[in-house]
């Protein structure tokens, strides 16, 4: 197997970090990806890719060897007559630095001027040399000019050599561990008789390939005629070669169309898990035949005012165009300079244009009101105005829950989120629903909590004791104090959960209102980690780093609920009002996503390492593997064009897009810009720039999208109690406060045989099994077969545990107008006639038992019981109280 310590050392000789693991978990994703699975089956063995590279190596090392020898001999045949850089034409950055370079083993591209001396002798001294000097670099030309024309050679030989050899080693050992993780899933799954999920899509595969359709049905035991398959522009290569034989077979069966494929091109955002837009761009037509498809573009647009659906066509047309130049120009220019063969440049020109043939839509809204759209850039120093726009719309009559405002990414919702969170710190009038940018771990009070129970495992530990510190006022180095020592070592040996209650009541954070919500987040995973783990604080610490950390909190929907998410998971819903905060997404790819790479063939020392991951960046373009860098780069702008589609077109009355000032030219924003550029105006004293369309108008509809009635309640404190202290007593409400733990203790006893005995024998006989278990004494257990005799004399308990339709114990009732359940005791029902009776083994009565029989009785009345009853029975007390309806 490939050693990761060898993978981390090669980590720390190339000047990057120790730890890999990082580097792996994001290159083990890979794992998963459709068109990775074969490559992986299919590569050479690591030791076959390790020689590849170590002989690549070697060819690299001879031929900048022979750079050295060249360069040295020309800078000793310049020194030699007495001349420097500066009496050469480009003096610094000349052809004496081109010498130098080369001479260090690092030979640099040669560029237009080094290459026209290649060919003349003429102008080789710098611009204004003294008329000696020009003549003494003139007589050296002729030595100088065969060694430049042997740099230039070796450089044009070995540059792809020399430009690759850096991002296959900065992967080698990644892919190699990749292998072997591979490997080991299979042999585990096949040991314990499981499958991976994406491993469904290869056994189909090999079930359909070769075999046709009626073959295919009596496998699976099923004969389907007609299919219809949506959202077809995220359909995997893999998914579609599974499903063609059976399409083929409804088609040739049936002279009614048979199959309906739906999908729009424009709306692919899922390349990155194997959806592939090409096939519904050509690949179905290719595959079922032009003759046997008819493609109708659905152009009619029923969710958008007027307004909102001409400005996305207006924009979307001009961004396309616009880009689409720009990819084709550079596509050129890479075919001109050796980059792409004409085969890649036929492929991917005009991709973008192609993608997005046939986008303009015609609005179908019937309202009176046009819609509006507003685009503004904003001062990158500070953060989008977009709040504005949430209080124009209130102020017009929309809800919070018709707003969306949407995200390219985690980063920027967590901006927003938090713009937001500021101002619902002032105005508490509405809750932010989110699944990705409330992050638990970039609260302060979570990185306290977590820092102290650092602390507690080594309170040498500068860094957590600096938050610590932090969060407390106090200056980062502040020595810990012997209190606060004696405080960490007991929290030390305790589990987390006990740890966190005792950090909450030490430090008052219950009281931190601004911040409730995280340390609640927080409470949660910790009562999930201890509650299937073993209670130990530095696993759970281990837990938290790992992904703990990066989980988000979340509220449900409601009326008063703006929803912030990602343009992703938006695709497919519509607001009322759309916000986009930042739109500023870099159109290339992400320097350093992986990209699946296979080598140009005509370099024989690289060509043969096959498909292979590599890292995105600019370099890769000078690489064996250029014409990949040009391909990620093309379907790249086409994903993050889709985004800005995706994310324009949900609105359905207003948009909203804020445009930071130092938008980059390849980015989703700028191209934004300058489609709206002869809209633009500068307005009010701020000067703030805006391009507007359409009205505002009030909001014709009073009712929102509201999915729910719940109520959200604003916590201003979160109590907890000292875990250590506490005492676990799933019936605990069965007694006052002043019940003593042996109370308890046959309470809890008590409570449990009653919900299952049937009569007074069964009581009894319970009571002693209890006795014969050890659960209590044989005083004890006489004294209770005492009282349930007493108590069973009553004819009113008789009846109660007599002959009834339907007994409930220990039910869940659930109402709309309460926040939880309620749990009565015991509730007999005999047609529309319900009584409830709550067990009471304490000796004080006090009035809030009474009001909890009362509760559950209204309860009884709102499920449509219209006689009830209710009584709190004090078995201890031999007493029955009933509960009169004055109490609900």
């Amino acid at each position: 197997m490939c050693c990761p310590d060898t993978s981390a050392e090669e980590s720390i000789e190339e000047g990057q970090r120790w730890d890999i693991r990082n580097k792996i978990l994001s290159l083990g994703q890979e794992l998963f990806k459709e068109s990775n699975k074969q490559t992986i089956l299919n590569a050479p063995p690591k030791e076959e890719l390790l020689n590849i590279i170590r002989h690549a190596e070697s060819k690299s090392a001879q031929a900048k060897d022979k750079c050295k020898k060249i360069g040295q001999q020309a800078l000793d045949i310049i020194a030699s007559a007495g001349l420097s850089a500066d009496h050469f034409f480009g003096k610094s950055k000349g052809v004496v630095y081109f010498f130098t370079s080369a001479a260090k083993g690092e030979p640099i591209a040669p560029n237009s001027n080094m290459r026209l001396r290649t060919t003349t002798l003429d102008n080789w001294a710098a611009s204004g040399a003294k008329k000696q000097i020009k003549e003494e670099v003139g007589a050296l030309a002729p030595q100088l000019q065969p060694l430049l024309i042997e740099l230039c050679k070796l450089f044009d030989e070995n540059a792809k050599l020399w430009g690759s050899l850096p991002f296959i080693k900065a992967t080698f050992r990644s892919y190699a561990l990749l292998q072997d993780i591979y490997n080991k899933v299979r042999t585990q799954c096949n040991a314990e008789g499981v499958m991976l999920l994406p491993e469904t899509k290869y056994i189909l595969s090999r079930f359909v390939c070769g075999n046709d359709a009626p073959f295919i049905y009596e496998k699976i035991g099923n004969r389907f005629e007609r299919y219809m398959i949506d959202e077809f522009q995220d359909t995997s290569s893999k998914e579609w070669e599974n499903f063609v034989p059976l399409l083929r077979n409804a088609m040739s069966q049936s002279e009614d169309n048979s199959v309906l494929i739906v999908g729009d091109v424009k709306q692919s955002i899922y390349r990155w898990r194997g959806g592939d837009w090409r096939i519904l761009n050509n690949g179905v037509e290719n595959s079922l035949g032009v003759e046997n498809t008819e493609v109708e573009i659905m152009s009619n647009n029923y969710r958008s005012r007027n307004k909102v659906v001409e400005f996305n066509n207006m924009v979307i047309s001009r961004i396309v165009e616009e880009d689409n130049e720009t990819l084709n120009s550079e596509l050129k220019n890479a075919f001109e300079e050796q980059k792409i063969q004409k085969e890649a440049l036929l492929e991917l020109q005009d991709t973008l244009s192609s993608a997005y043939k046939g986008h303009s839509q015609t609005p179908q809204s019937k309202s009176k009101q046009e819609g509006y759209v507003r685009i503004e850039k904003f001062d990158k120093e500070v953060e989008p105005p977009f709040i504005e726009c949430i209080e124009s719309a209130i102020e017009r009559g929309y809800s919070y829950s018709d707003i969306m405002i949407l995200c390219r990414d985690k980063n920027d919702g967590e901006r927003a989120a938090n713009i937001l969170l500021e101002y619902k710190r002032r105005n508490n009038a509405f809750n932010i629903m989110t699944q990705d940018s409330l992050i638990v771990g970039k609260s302060q009070m979570s990185q306290f909590v977590i820092a102290v129970m650092r602390l507690s495992q080594n309170v040498k530990d500068s860094i957590s004791r600096a938050i610590v510190n932090h969060y407390l006022g106090r200056p980062y180095s502040a020595a810990i104090e012997d209190a606060e020592l004696a405080f960490l070592s007991q929290v030390s040996q305790l589990t987390p959960e006990e740890a966190f209650e005792q950090i909450v009541s030490h430090y008052a954070l219950h009281t931190k209102k601004e911040e409730i919500a995280y340390l609640q987040a927080l409470h949660e995973q910790i009562i999930a980690f201890t509650s299937s783990k073993v209670a130990d604080i530095q696993l759970f610490l281990k837990m938290w780093d790992e992904k703990g950390a990066n989980k988000s909190l979340s509220v449900e929907k409601s009326d008063n609920t703006i929803e912030l998410t990602t343009i992703h998971k938006a695709k497919g819903l519509e607001k009322k009002i759309i916000i986009i905060p930042y739109c500023s997404w870099n159109l290339n790819p992400r320097p350093r996503n992986f990209v699946w790479a296979t080598p140009d063939d005509t370099i024989n020392d690289l060509g043969s390492i096959g498909r292979f991951p590599v890292n995105y960046k600019k370099d890769m373009e000078n690489t064996i593997f250029s014409e990949e860098f040009f391909r990620e780069k093309v379907y790249s702008h086409v994903d993050n064009i889709n985004l800005l589609y995706v994310a324009l077109t949900r609105a359905k009355e207003e948009l909203y897009v804020f445009i930071p000032s130092n938008a980059t030219e390849n980015s989703a924003g700028k191209l934004l810009w300058n489609a709206v550029a002869d809209n633009i105006n500068t307005c009010n004293e701020q000067e703030r720039q805006i391009a507007e369309y359409g009205t505002k108008n009030s909001c014709l509809d009073s009712t929102s999208d509201k999915e729910s009635d719940i109520t959200n309640i604003l916590i201003e404190s979160y109590h907890t109690s000292i875990a250590k202290m506490q005492l676990s007593l799933p019936q605990q409400r069965y007694f006052e406060e002043s019940a003593t733990h042996s109370a308890r203790s046959t309470g809890i006893l008590m409570h449990s045989i009653l919900s299952e005995a049937t009569d007074l024998a069964d009581v009894e006989s319970r009571i002693l099994q209890a006795c014969n278990a050890g659960k209590i004494s044989a005083e004890q257990s006489e004294e209770l077969r005492a009282m349930m005799q007493r108590e069973f004399q009553r004819e009113q308990v008789r009846a109660w545990f007599g002959e009834w339709d339907i007994v409930r114990n220990e039910n869940d009732i659930i109402g709309n107008h309460i926040v939880g359940t309620r749990r009565p005791d015991r509730v007999m029902i005999k047609g529309k006639k319900a009584i409830v009776v709550d067990y009471k083994f304490g000796t004080e009565k006090l009035r809030s038992h009474q009001k909890q029989v009362g509760s559950y009785m209204k309860l009884l009345n709102d499920m449509g019981y219209i006689d009830t009853e209710g009584y709190v029975w004090y078995l201890s007390l031999g007493e029955i109280v009933s509960v009169g309806e004055t109490l609900f």
